[in-house]
């Protein structure tokens, strides 16, 4: 072995042999200065003169030492983390609001913490209670199940640990949500002055799925339009691609009575169906129109038409919330709407039999 500097060995001296991270005894040492002068160098808003601040900085990053986090959590009396819990991260959408809350939560100083349900109410259970427990200063979740898990969000209320719920919830509880009603009816109104009379919706097959934006916007739709709603046409299945597909299928064994435009609850759905059509040598929108509901990238790589907002705005506003809630607890319950639009591609034409 070769040899060790003085520099290096006088460095190592100041470290307990059996501590593989350096911590506060071993600054002391280090430096000669106390605990208490170390943790106010440590602290911006503590007093202390510039110079020994700057000393112990520098002793401290020569020897490796940093804050202990606990430390900082229990001086503020905050975990400076914020939890996130989804579904899983196949569909693109998530993935994206992951990056957009990470980026918005790093900027205001804390950090995201996520965790995946898999649409499991027992495990959504444990993720909340561990994370209200004190491991997290708030959590944003997209729900799995209302009915299994109510008193455990009733209770999170009552405590006023902050919590916002993504998309949809029960009145009285904090959310926030895409305001897209209008826009799924100005995409279906384009479908029907084009002369499409028979539209599928392919939605979600889950509790409350009849009272999303994209659902009613079909129903009411039609209804102003004066066409009857067929069963037939309404297609429900899991939140993923394979739901698109085999939508797809269901749908062409309608033979004569096959829709010719197909709206999704999301684009995830929609790129389902996108792959269907074209995997039978079909095109869009020339044999089928179809219209989609996020404005992931897969949709715009597809040239499919959907419903677009901002969800770095959704980051800002979302973590601002939860950061006003956690400061002032008596903050009441807020609805957030996020405004959106619907973004026109090449998915949507006249029906096949009017093309020419």
């Amino acid at each position: 072995m070769g040899k060790t500097s003085k520099k290096q060995s006088k460095q190592a001296n100041h470290l307990s042999p059996h501590v593989k991270r350096p911590t506060i005894f071993d600054l002391e040492r280090h430096t000669g200065f106390s605990r208490s002068t170390i943790s106010r160098a440590f602290s911006q808003d503590a007093s202390i003169k510039d110079d020994t601040r700057s000393k112990i900085l520098k002793a401290a990053n020569e020897i490796g030492y940093s804050l202990h986090p606990g430390a900082r959590m229990i001086r503020a009396q905050r975990a400076y983390r914020w939890g996130l819990l989804l579904p899983h991260l196949e569909n693109p959408e998530y993935a994206q609001l992951v990056e957009c809350f990470d980026a918005e939560a790093r900027r205001a100083g804390t950090h995201l913490v996520l965790g995946l349900t898999h649409y499991d109410s027992e495990v959504e259970s444990a993720f909340l209670r561990h994370w209200a427990a004190g491991e997290a200063d708030g959590v944003i979740t997209d729900v799995v199940s209302w009915e299994q898990n109510k008193p455990l969000f009733e209770n999170l209320l009552a405590r006023r640990y902050p919590f916002l719920v993504l998309y949809a919830a029960p009145k009285g509880l904090p959310v926030i949500k895409k305001d897209s009603y209008d826009s799924f009816c100005l995409g279906l109104r384009h479908l029907l002055d084009l002369g499409h009379k028979r539209i599928a919706f392919v939605g979600l097959d889950e509790p409350g799925s009849e009272h999303s934006n994209a659902h009613r916007a079909y129903i009411n739709t039609l209804k102003e339009y004066q066409i009857d709603f067929d069963e037939s046409l309404m297609v429900k299945g899991p939140n993923n691609r394979t739901a698109g597909i085999d939508a797809w299928k269901q749908l062409q064994a309608l033979g004569k009575n096959a829709p010719t435009a197909i709206m999704t609850f999301n684009d995830i759905i929609a790129t389902g169906v996108w792959i269907a059509v074209h995997s039978q040598g079909l095109s869009i929108p020339k044999d089928i129109s179809l219209i989609g509901n996020d404005d992931i990238p897969e949709a715009r790589l597809m040239g499919i038409t959907s419903v677009s907002y901002d969800r770095i705005a959704l980051a800002k506003q979302a973590i601002g919330l939860l950061e006003q809630m956690r400061s002032t607890p008596e903050t009441k319950p807020q609805e957030l709407k996020m405004k959106t639009e619907l973004i026109m591609r090449g998915s949507i034409g006249p029906p096949k039999k009017l093309a020419h």
